[in-house]
């Protein structure tokens, strides 16, 4: 009698420890949201190459060239000179959207006498200096889905 006492103790008490770590470990999980981002590319001025979009997650990233996603977006798809681009899966948190209309396909900015010769944008931000903006200038915080809008520009 007194072993099957022990042992019922002794389960009841590993069930009970069991639970325990089973609760502490889910507790230290936090929830992730994850978001979608659309982005209308407006002002594309031809149909030849495509559109690299470029999230950053830091004015140091940005800065350094150092995109955390790239998409690439077939310019094929563009009605009206009007593209439409979709992010998904992307956690809260702070990001930034700049854009290069890579006419040739090259993936990078070319350039004739220091001046770009593609457009370039940064969602809900038109640019208009001559130096490159600042993170600060286009970042924005991801809470919820967000659409957005990126009119490029060519100088």
């Amino acid at each position: 009698m007194q072993a099957h006492l022990f042992n019922t103790m002794k389960r009841s008490f590993f069930t009970v420890i069991l639970l325990a770590v089973i609760y502490l470990v889910s507790a230290s999980f936090k929830a992730t949201n994850y978001h979608t981002i659309t982005i209308k590319v407006t002002n594309i001025r031809n149909n030849k190459g495509s559109i690299q979009l470029q999230i950053f997650r830091s004015a140091e990233n940005y800065n350094k060239g150092l995109p955390w996603k790239v998409k690439i977006v077939d310019k094929s798809e563009m009605k009206n000179n009007t593209l439409i681009c979709t992010f998904t899966g992307i956690e809260e948190g702070e990001y930034g959207i700049a854009l290069l209309d890579d006419e040739n396909k090259n993936k990078e900015m070319d350039y004739t006498m220091f001046m770009p010769d593609e457009g370039f944008g940064f969602a809900d931000y038109y640019h208009t200096s001559w130096s490159k903006p600042k993170f600060e200038n286009f970042k924005f915080v991801l809470k919820e889905d967000k659409t957005m809008t990126a009119k490029v520009r060519y100088v």
